[in-house]
């Protein structure tokens, strides 16, 4: 059950760091600055961190590695909080 979880928290951090980068994508149209652009650099790089761990965790599972299931809960948790923080104050 917390497999599901984790890969269903993980999925959730795919998408919100898609959503980042598309407000610093038109962010970055409209204001031109090394700021903006630099967080569209960092938010790309967060969402091939997120795919890839996404990617590998589930390939684990499939193998039967289920052994650090608690732990990426409790991490990938918290990296949602982040981002959910991140995202609420760059949409405003």
């Amino acid at each position: 059950m917390f497999d599901e979880i984790v890969l269903g928290v993980m999925g959730l951090n795919v998408l919100l760091t898609a959503a980042l980068i598309i407000i610093y994508y038109r962010n970055h149209k409209l204001i031109k600055s090394k700021m903006t652009l630099g967080m569209l650099f960092f938010a790309a790089a967060f969402l091939v961190e997120n795919a890839l761990s996404f990617y590998f965790y589930n390939s684990l599972l499939a193998q039967g590695l289920d052994m650090m299931t608690t732990f990426n809960l409790v991490v990938k948790f918290f990296e949602m909080i982040g981002i959910l923080i991140l995202l609420f104050v760059t949409w405003e």
